[in-house]
């Protein structure tokens, strides 16, 4: 039986938050980042956070099923250039780490129904698979310290705000949910205008929410996430990896 369900620690909280941070720091000129208000900084670091926890958590995932050492890719790169080779930095095959085919890992919220890709991204790399991953992120992790530390740009006093929220984060949740090869999105995704109403997978005549950019997905009920799903895509990469 697969182990789907991950735990993952404060330390893996930390690292993804402070990766977060370095991606806003390197991205927004000095009095964008000063000036910006709390809410726009907390989405921020909260999706970026969760999508790096996502990606360790996948890294896990492949190790304790199969013995798959995995690492992330934490490198910030300079300007807006796309990363095409993917989330995932290398792969341990056949006792050398080696490059894999691009994989991009996506964190989904409690109670999603769909698994999204932006649409303009979808269509802009190329990646071989999508993988969603629940992650059970705490509302409210980041507290005002740690936003007033952003804002002066004091990362002493940004880890050590962060550093009080340790009792709550100690053990936070995380659940492979599936993926999709690159071609079955394409031939299986519904696309959504910004503004287009999200039905509810079970009852399409109940819309969940209205899209706030365009994106392309399934119903997270109809990702592949059968144990026999997961070891064809092990075997494809292993293969592809030699």
């Amino acid at each position: 039986m697969l182990i789907r369900e991950i735990s993952l620690t404060y330390e893996d909280y930390l690292k993804a938050v402070k990766f977060a941070l370095k991606l806003w720091f390197a991205g927004k000129a000095i009095g964008d980042w000063r000036a910006a208000r709390r809410r726009d900084l907390g989405k921020y670091i909260t999706d970026h956070a969760s999508g790096k926890l996502a990606e360790i958590a996948f890294c896990r995932f492949l190790e304790a099923n199969w013995n798959l050492k995995a690492e992330a890719d934490f490198e910030v790169y300079p300007g807006a250039r796309a990363i095409d080779k993917g989330d995932i930095a290398c792969i341990e095959i056949d006792r050398a780490f080696k490059m894999p085919p691009p994989i991009d890992v996506k964190a989904t919220k409690p109670g999603s129904e769909w698994a999204f890709v932006e649409l303009r991204e979808f269509k802009k790399r190329a990646y071989w698979i999508y993988v969603w991953i629940l992650v059970d992120l705490p509302l409210a992790h980041l507290a005002k310290p740690v936003y007033e530390a952003v804002r002066n740009k004091n990362l002493a006093e940004i880890e050590t705000s962060i550093s009080q929220l340790a009792d709550q984060l100690k053990e936070i949740e995380a659940v492979v949910s599936g993926f999709k090869y690159r071609e079955e999105l394409e031939a299986e995704g519904r696309e959504f205008k910004r503004g287009d109403e999200v039905p509810d997978p079970e009852d399409p005549s109940r819309s969940l929410f209205t899209a706030g950019a365009g994106n392309i997905g399934v119903p997270i009920a109809d990702l592949r996430n059968s144990e026999s799903d997961w070891k064809e895509l092990i075997e494809k990469l292993k293969a592809w990896s030699r």
